[in-house]
């Protein structure tokens, strides 16, 4: 975890880390084709689009936006684009448990009730890693807003199809937001759990947000104000922050001006859509757990795990001889209205001989990111689909010795 201190010396630490040229941008004009294919394949003058990042081992390799982020303005999509990131926050979130963790502030094996008093006695009962890893048991807070009857059934559906000037300034909004305590409360007011803690995995989102109000709750200040100290001031990530009840902007400020319209394609049309309320580390991030009968999750703390292994003939002086790899991916996606978004990493490595380690110097590394601030249209997840073309770019299409292309797009 980076230190406290903020490095204000340099505006672009990452990009320099990176040796990336401030004047050209990296770029491959085959993941060009691919993208443009994907997002414009009428060729129309205006579309929403992404904005794309990829590194090999140590390199950025390309770094472009594409589409725009505001059809009506004709703004475009720009590296200082904002988009929301829906699911993909939960990785951020786990980073700030994980701070609390180094900071001996929180334990994996804490139980609920340590921090949540109101909770009924099965809280007693789920731990700080159950959230984490999704084994917790919580019913999803969504099901609970519609079960409750505070919202139709249909609610998402109808806000993606609702044309609106979405983007709420927060200046004169008389209706309340929905906070982080609102649902902690919904989600405490179930007397009983649909299912035993640890037996088996459900994604829920109810676990990531009563993660967040923990954050609060031990660190003392706003989750959003907690991770800007621990992560975003250090990593130079002026653009991001977490929307909450207390965020209040103007109209000129840089987070309505940079921000992305939401977009969702109904019919041959895009249409914006209404805004609705709605080390250790890297062992811990990057990991399976296993959960009661020794059942195994493949979800670390907000990322999903792949791993595989295989064997490939290669020449080694002057003869070809079969070699074992293995290979692993993390990954995740993230969906809010019309925003999408995918995060990416796998690695591959020869199995090194019996009783030595693995060579770092023969290990490949690839990283993805694709933001998108729009719902494209095609029945597969366009963010996924860049993703996996991408990764195909460089490692082929074959499943043996590109792990990426198990990822389900659909």
């Amino acid at each position: 975890m980076a230190s406290k201190k903020v490095h204000r010396e340099k505006p672009y630490d990452l990009l320099d880390f990176f040796h990336v040229d401030q004047n050209a941008w990296p770029y491959e004009p085959e993941i060009d084709k691919l993208v443009m294919d994907l997002i414009n394949p009428e060729d129309r003058d205006r579309v929403p689009g992404v904005a794309v990042a990829v590194r090999k081992n140590q390199q950025v390799v390309h770094l472009r936006c594409y589409g725009y982020a505001n059809l009506e303005t004709g703004a475009r999509i720009t590296p200082n684009t904002i988009f929301d990131l829906g699911s993909l926050s939960k990785q951020f979130t786990a980073i700030a448990i994980l701070d609390l963790l180094n900071k001996k502030k929180v334990a994996l094996n804490d139980p609920l009730s340590k921090f949540f008093k109101e909770f009924p006695r099965y809280a007693d009962t789920i731990t700080v890693q159950d959230l984490l890893h999704h084994t917790a048991g919580l019913s999803d807070y969504t099901k609970l807003h519609v079960a409750s009857r505070q919202a139709e059934e249909d609610w998402y559906e109808k806000a993606l199809a609702k044309p609106d000037n979405w983007y709420p300034r927060m200046l004169n909004k008389k209706r309340k937001e929905i906070t982080n305590k609102d649902v902690v409360q919904w989600i405490a007011s179930q007397k009983l759990l649909a299912k035993d803690p640890e037996t088996e995995f459900e994604y829920s989102n109810s676990g990531y947000v009563v993660l967040a109000e923990l954050v609060s709750r031990v660190g003392k200040k706003r989750f959003g104000q907690y991770l800007n100290e621990v992560l975003f001031s250090d990593m130079m990530m002026k653009d991001t922050y977490v929307f909450d009840e207390a965020c209040r902007f103007s109209r000129s400020a840089r987070e309505i001006v940079n921000h992305a319209k939401c977009y969702n394609r109904v019919d041959s049309h895009f249409v914006p859509v209404g805004y609705t309320r709605g080390s250790i580390i890297r062992d811990l991030l990057w990991s399976p757990v296993h959960i009661k009968k020794n059942k195994q999750v493949n979800y670390g703390a907000g990322w999903h795990l792949l791993k595989d292994k295989y064997e490939k003939e290669v020449t080694v002086n002057g003869r070809r001889v079969t070699r074992k790899y293995e290979s692993r991916a993390e990954f995740h996606r993230g969906i809010w209205l019309g925003w999408r978004g995918y995060f990416a990493r796998g690695s591959r490595w020869p199995v090194p001989k019996a009783g030595k380690n693995v060579d770092p110097n023969t290990v490949e590394s690839l990283g993805i990111v694709v933001l998108s601030n729009a719902v494209f249209g095609h029945k597969q997840f366009t963010t996924c689909r860049i993703t996996q073309g991408i990764s195909q770019f460089y490692w082929g299409k074959w499943k043996k010795d590109n792990i990426m292309n198990n990822f389900n797009c659909g």
